[in-house]
């Protein structure tokens, strides 16, 4: 009997270190470029913005790719009932 409340526990530490390592962040990085040639007046810039949402953690990049294999077979099947629909 203590074997269940034993994995029940490391189940609930495993959920909630996930839940606080916050393993779905968003990443924006904004890279401004400012040229001015001889000849111009003004200078010439340019701005680009990257937008990542890759985990930053070793523990985020592991759940999102769990998540990803267990989602699978849900997005199969929803795909097909959409096909059909």
């Amino acid at each position: 009997m203590k074997k269940p409340r034993y994995l029940i526990a490391l189940l609930a530490l495993l959920v909630a270190f996930s839940m606080m390592s916050a393993c779905s962040t968003s990443r924006t990085t904004t890279t401004t470029t400012t040229i001015k040639k001889a000849d111009q007046l003004a200078p010439e810039s340019t701005t680009t913005t990257v937008t990542s949402d890759e985990p930053d953690s070793v523990l985020g990049a592991t759940l999102h790719a769990i998540g990803t294999i267990v989602l699978f077979p849900f997005r199969l099947v929803g795909d097909a009932i959409g096909l059909l629909v």
